[in-house]
């Protein structure tokens, strides 16, 4: 069932002002933008930028000197696709990272995610990952990136077949559900090589080879998938490689499905997919359009429309095509393989094949839930988990707190992580704590002290490893109905399960929580 547009939300009163204020912001992109590009060309030409360049070293000289040997200056240039470009950066690649590329989380070298590293050192905000890495985080054994530390956990066994798996470079769940799925693959005796791409770079991609001896570390290996494939076919089949496995394509160019299939046939071997989100219907990923809404899958010609007037995750998108070529790419696989029962009910009638449900986590061991009391002068205090954008329900917590400032409500919001407009939800009284590591949830959560964790996702989540913590320590959890959180939370009969109309009246979610509210006070 398709949701209606969230007209609750537009109708408030500074809309006009909200626009105006993205206009701007727009504006101010674009003129960033292009200051940038124009500092690029004058400093990085090849006879003009010459003093540019000796001028912007001796400024940044110390950065310079104490970077350059943690720094691969060709296989930085390598992730430019533009000849020109490559060629103007070259006279001084380390000069460009240092201005302009950690800026757009390009790895300094290959074995470096940049990424991951941010992920895991949320203190870092805006710094420079490797001048981090080597001022800060090599003092504290910080990791370089997800793949070498797998690497050393699951050493190579000589003489075992291996999976290649092929995987994008944004972190997030999906990362989180290969490193379980790869694992079970291990403890069946198979050893593990994983493709993973670089950020910025459509055609590249890296393998940390742990194929090496004794004591010695995984070795990285960097391949151009638009011109190196024989050379990829002819390594992978060298390290015994019988099985490719799909985790991703998002950021990799249309062709890519092409060479996957080239692949498989010439290592003679099948390949199977993991299927995370709707990115093979649509390439927005999540089927939430601009304004805000869930379209239901909508057919083939709104996407057309939606695309057009809202953008999408793929630079060079044909819309009208685009479930059909990944229809045709899923049939020839020899399995799909996906989080929950609930996606592999919406993806079914698009897919040829039979789906496999793989869930990442078991539920069957979580501990019981904590029903939370009040006391009738205290206020309801409700958290969000992990980090919140338009699809993940920003908009809908942004509005039932405003909703309960203007009413005076006895009600508290917290988000336990980041925000991607923080200053929307600031101006309602939501607090933010920020980018959190695993080690830090625990003490986010006592301060915030929450009743309950409300996960206010207006998309179908297929999974949710945030789901996961709130109910390993026993919280008591509220979603819209809609996605794997509702599948999990009713076979569980445990939480709230709240319409998903409520996502789009801000007054009446209000009232479902003031209610829930008075159904928890002691008495």
């Amino acid at each position: 069932m398709r949701s209606r547009s969230p007209t609750g939300y537009k109708a408030t009163d500074d809309s006009l002002k909200t626009s105006l204020t993205r206009l701007f912001e727009a504006l101010l992109v674009v003129y960033a933008r292009a200051k940038r590009a124009l500092i690029e060309f004058a400093t990085f030409g090849p006879f003009w930028g010459k003093a540019a360049r000796l001028r912007e070293s001796r400024r940044f000289g110390s950065r310079l000197a104490l970077l350059a040997d943690q720094f691969d200056g060709p296989f930085y240039v390598s992730q430019f696709s533009s000849g020109w470009r490559r060629r103007n950066i070259s006279h001084a690649p380390l000069l460009h990272y240092v201005m302009f590329g950690w800026q757009d989380n390009r790895p300094p070298r290959p074995d470096f995610d940049p990424i991951f590293y941010r992920q895991t050192n949320p203190d870092l905000k805006a710094d420079d990952v490797l001048w981090h890495y080597v001022t800060v985080g090599a003092a504290r054994a910080a990791p370089r990136n997800d793949i070498s530390r797998l690497a050393r956990k699951r050493p190579w066994r000589v003489g075992r077949s291996a999976v290649l798996t092929i995987h994008h470079g944004r972190g997030g769940g999906s990362s989180r559900f290969l490193d379980l799925f790869e694992q079970e693959l291990w403890q069946k005796g198979n050893n593990i090589l994983r493709l993973r791409a670089v950020n910025g770079a459509a055609t590249l991609a890296v393998i940390e080879d742990a194929a090496v001896a004794d004591g010695e570390a995984a070795a990285t290996r960097v391949f151009d998938l638009a011109s190196d494939r024989s050379a990829l076919a002819k390594f992978v089949h060298q390290r015994g490689v019988t099985r490719l496995l799909i985790n991703h394509l998002v950021d990799r160019p249309p062709a890519m499905m092409e060479w996957i299939e080239e692949l498989a046939c010439s290592l003679n071997c099948s390949y199977d997919a993991i299927l995370h989100d709707y990115y093979v219907l649509c390439p927005r990923v999540d089927m939430v359009t601009g304004d805000g809404r869930f379209c239901g899958i909508a057919p083939p010609e709104e996407c057309v429309r939606c695309i057009a007037k809202d953008g999408s995750e793929v630079s060079e998108v044909f819309p009208s095509t685009w479930r059909t070529s990944f229809a045709d790419f899923l049939a020839r696989a020899d399995m799909v393989f996906v989080p929950s029962e609930d996606m592999a009910g919406r993806i079914a009638p698009y897919v040829s094949r039979t789906i496999h449900v793989w869930p990442p986590e078991g539920d069957l061991e979580l501990p019981s839930e904590r029903r939370p009391r009040l006391a009738s002068s205290e206020p309801l205090r409700v958290a969000v988990l992990g980090a919140v954008n338009v699809s993940k329900g920003l908009r809908v917590v942004a509005f039932v707190a405003r909703a309960a400032r203007l009413s005076n409500a006895p009600m508290t919001f917290t988000v336990i992580g980041s925000a991607s407009e923080p200053d929307m939800l600031a101006r309602e009284g939501v607090a933010v704590t920020g980018a959190y590591t695993n080690g830090q949830i625990d003490g986010l959560i006592e301060q915030a002290a929450p009743h309950v964790i409300f996960l206010p996702a207006i998309w179908p989540e297929t999974w949710s490893f945030v789901l996961t913590e709130a109910l390993s320590r026993g919280f008591s959890v509220v979603a819209f109905d809609i996605g794997a959180p509702a599948e999990r939370l009713r076979r569980l009969s445990r939480g709230h399960v709240f319409p998903l109309e409520l996502a789009e009246r801000p007054e009446e979610l209000l009232a479902a929580f003031l209610k829930l509210r008075d159904q928890l006070i002691e008495r």
